[in-house]
């Protein structure tokens, strides 16, 4: 219990750094020298590096006791460069820079300083990045080399999310940054930090080591006491709307952010204000699963803009404020409400293969789904450099009611589904020094209610749900209600030139459902029908992790010991069942470096996990007009082992990155699942005694290169192949997916008077059934062109393309969507334009997919062309 509340040692980590200054040979400073700190000469093994500021001063933060010597170097376009070892960490150096032979007699170099590094932070100027048509703070961050932001507005560096998104270095949003991204004007910021390795709490800097990336946003000291952005749009024939406003106040002591927005033009709000960060990843592993008994109607599954085809109405209103109490304590508060009114139109042709045969599965559909989310937390946080702690309390409610009419193979059938989910969590952090490292500690408390609910008109599966007359409809109830308590504590030392790390969680987590499956003309009191189940799971892990460096080599082995207690329980039969398990599960990684640019490495995994809640349960399940599916009678254990390859490179300065990964992954189930599919492409699942086995290889290639600071390329290439094995109608299949996935962009924008940007996708998938071949093809290209007619007027035009098609049919489905936008801007806080979506008014759009042994044509209804005005302003 001691370990587990993190009490806290009177000892201190000892914190200490380098500290010189750079001068030349009349004893003038040197400003902006890059100096480094190096395991080998040469600057191979870079640990820390940094730039001198305007006196010529330096810092680097070093564990002395980690290292005998180091190799200093100094660097500068004017001198020569200098290194020499460095023993002794506690005096000041002074370093004398001769000066170097130029090779030009006279060289003259103007430029604007629009990056500086300094250690491990990257500082670019929103000057040096922004171009004209950039009006909110998430374009900017979107040019930056080595950056992608995803259609919910989740920001990633070097493909790694996020840890935090600071505004004058405090992170009020806590992960729900999109609501600053989108509504800080670019305007606004002075520059943007990017923060590699970094540490929040300020008890871990200098004493653990980190991966993380996060970035700071650094607004300017001129700006007005309230700022923000607004923007309004309305269009027709067909009445359309949008409004947002982001008023934004900043001061020492006190922020808040305030958000509203409504749409009904085909922007999705969904995900505004939803986490877009991990949090806490040891707190994070311990929490509930999403139990989902029955699908939701689907409104999502299209790959071009929302504008295009998502008939929605949208609404979201949020305010986050926090509070300083002092430099080093923060108290914050956060509500939010999201209302999202979707539907969807679409048809397909799903085709399932056999030995050599295939059958044919039309379905055409209508989905709508009306999803409302409310949201309040308090957090309170203490982060001083000998004590963090930090506890965050969040309740939430949401409610999901929605229907779908189908018509499938020439069945008409119609779902009602509605979901009422009610959550109480409440995360403690504590972080205290402890024989000069740092012990951290975490306690989790959650209680969740959700209730399911799902009809059919007319009956489903009647052979499977008996009934004693012409049922009209089936029925599937589920009310689950989930307890949760974990707690975990991990601590870092050093020991025999090794860095280690001990974690210990545990986890007692109650869960329970009540189900019921019938038609509506008799509800059936008997297993499998109906079900009251229980599941008490006590759960601990502990594991011991070394990280040995030597020249540039690391060597990380990361083994886990696990002890799982599953209690189940069913109440209507009165069995009561208690297993125990015991997993081992190794983990090692190699990796090799290169002068900190090139990187590579290998690893090895082996996981072993017991079948979730939503897999254990007795009963039948429909958990969709045309899926029933049966659980295994016993727990499904998997076993997976997993090996890696990763090569690296990345040049900051150059703006160039490049990351290869490949997997081979080899898992064995204990249960093999059973597919039926009926003439009304209704499918039976079931499970049964069997071990299945799955591989998968993948290789995942990126690289990102800017040009000068107006050409942006980015290459994409992914290859994934699934082998697996099932029973569909009574026959072993042996399956094979292979895909090939090429992606390109390139961006061109010098900010005189044009601007070009191109995406290209292009995805090519191969199924194999027993022998049996087929394949799918889907191109997607983007094109975006910018007119710069003048300094306040920019033309827009935009198209997108498509090319879908699969092996057994003859068509090749075509589109191309046109949009055309008009913008002038008469002031620096005001934006106006005219947009037309939509040109030429096609009426369908089409994708298609492979999986298993179908592939898939969906062709999506898309709105009417439309016409709109608007205006942006800065506040």
């Amino acid at each position: 219990m001691t370990l587990l509340l993190g009490v806290s040692f009177f000892s201190f980590a000892q914190k200490s750094s380098l500290k010189g200054m750079v001068v030349d040979s009349i004893q003038n400073p040197v400003p902006y020298a890059i100096v480094t700190l190096s395991k080998e000469s040469n600057e191979s093994g870079i640990l820390v590096y940094s730039t001198t500021d305007n006196n010529g001063r330096f810092e680097l933060k070093i564990n002395p006791e980690a290292y005998d010597s180091l190799y200093l170097s100094v660097r500068h376009m004017s001198f020569a460069k200098k290194e020499f070892v460095v023993k002794d960490f506690s005096k000041e150096i002074k370093v004398v820079l001769d000066k170097q032979e130029n090779q030009l007699k006279e060289v003259l170099v103007k430029a604007r300083k629009d990056i500086e590094i300094k250690g491990d932070t990257i500082r670019y100027q929103v000057e040096g990045l922004k171009k004209e048509k950039d009006y909110t703070i998430e374009e900017v961050i979107d040019r930056i080399p080595g950056v992608s932001i995803s259609e919910n507005g989740q920001i990633k560096y070097k493909d790694k999310a996020i840890s935090h998104l600071y505004i004058n270095g405090v992170d009020l949003l806590e992960g729900r940054y999109n609501i600053a991204t989108r509504g800080i004007p670019a305007d606004a910021v002075k520059d943007i930090e990017v923060l590699q390795r970094h540490n929040h709490a300020r008890i871990d800097i200098g004493r653990t080591e980190s991966d993380k990336v996060a970035m700071n946003l650094n607004i300017k000291k001129d700006q007005s006491l309230v700022f923000g952005t607004a923007r309004a749009d309305a269009g027709l024939p067909f009445l359309t709307g949008r409004a947002e406003a982001t008023p934004i106040y900043l001061r020492e002591k006190f922020q808040n952010i305030s958000s509203l927005r409504a749409n009904n033009y085909g922007k999705s709000l969904t995900d505004y204000g939803t986490s877009l960060t991990r949090g806490n990843l040891d707190l994070e592993v311990l929490k509930l699963d999403d139990t989902q008994i029955v699908n939701a109607p689907n409104t999502q599954g299209n790959t071009i803009s929302n504008k295009y085809w998502l008939d929605n109405e949208s609404f979201s209103v949020t305010n986050d404020a926090l509070y300083k109490a002092r430099e080093k304590r923060l108290f914050k508060a956060s509500v939010d409400y999201n209302f999202e009114d979707a539907q969807l139109q679409r048809e397909s042709n799903s085709v399932f293969y056999f030995d050599n045969d295939s059958t044919v599965v039309n379905r055409s559909s209508f989905d709508r789904i009306v999803k409302r989310r409310y949201q309040g937390g308090l957090i309170a946080e203490i982060n001083e450099e000998d004590l963090f702690l930090k506890n965050k309390l969040s309740l939430s409610a949401q409610n999901q009611d929605g229907f779908t009419q189908n018509l499938q193979n020439g069945l008409d059938i119609n779902t009602r589904y509605n979901r009422d989910t009610r959550d109480v969590r409440n995360l403690l952090e504590l972080k205290n020094p402890l024989f000069k490292k740092v012990i951290s500690s975490g306690l989790l408390f959650e209680y969740k209610k959700d209730d399911q609910l799902l009809e059919v008109d007319p009956a489903v599966f009647a052979t499977q749900i008996p009934s004693n007359g012409n049922p009209n409809s089936t029925f599937q109830n589920a009310a689950l209600e989930k307890w949760n308590l974990a707690a975990y504590s991990k601590f870092d030392f050093h020991l025999l030139k090794t860095n280690w790390e001990f974690k210990q969680d545990l986890q007692y987590k109650k869960e329970q459902l009540n189900n019921q499956l019938f038609q509506d003309d008799e509800i059936n009191n008997e297993l499998p029908l109906i079900s009251s189940f229980e599941l008490a799971t006590f759960r601990g892990m502990s594991s011991l992790n070394a990280k040995y460096e030597w020249s540039r080599w690391k060597l990380s082995l990361r083994p886990k010991i696990s002890f799982l207690d599953l209690k189940r329980i069913q109440d209507l039969n009165d069995t009561e069942q208690n297993d125990q398990y015991f997993f081992f599960e190794p983990d090692a990684n190699l990796s090799y470096s290169i002068q900190n640019t090139w990187n590579f490495g290998l690893g090895f995994s082996r996981n072993l996990k017991t079948s979730e809640f939503n897999r254990l349960y007795e009963g039948l399940v429909l958990t969709s007009f045309a899926n029933l599916s049966r659980n295994p009678t016993d727990i499904n254990v998997t076993r997976s082992n997993q090996g890696n390859l990763f090569i690296n490179y990345s040049n900051i300065l150059k703006g160039f990155f490049l990351r290869n990964f490949t997997t081979y992954d080899r898992s064995i189930q204990d249960y093999t699942f059973t597919g039926t599919l009926d003439e009304n492409g209704l499918i039976q699942i079931d499970a049964i005694d069997r071990e299945n086995e799955t591989r998968t290889f993948s290789n995942t290639t990126s690289l990102t290169k800017r040009f000068f600071t107006h050409l942006k390329t980015e290459f994409g290439y992914a290859y994934r192949e699934f082998q697996s094995e099932q029973f569909f109608n009574n026959i072993l299949q042996e399956n094979k997916n292979i895909s090939h996935g090429f992606s390109l962009e390139l961006g061109w924008d010098k900010g005189t008077w044009y601007g070009i940007k191109y995406i290209g996708n292009v995805n090519y998938g191969i199924s194999e059934v027993n022998g049996f071949k087929a394949t799918n093809l889907f191109q997607k290209h983007d094109l975006e062109l910018d007119l710069y007619l003048s300094s306040k007027t920019r033309w827009n035009f935009t198209a997108q393309s498509a090319i879908s098609s699969f092996s057994n049919n003859d068509d090749v489905n075509e589109n191309t969507l046109f949009s055309t936008s008009f913008y002038y801007k008469p002031s620096k806080k005001l934006f106006l334009r005219a947009s037309f979506d939509n040109i030429f008014d096609e009426r369908f759009f089409t994708t298609s997919n492979s999986s298993a042994n179908f592939i898939s044509l969906s062709r999506f209804n898309l709105r009417p062309r439309q016409f709109t005005i608007g205006l942006n302003y800065t506040l």
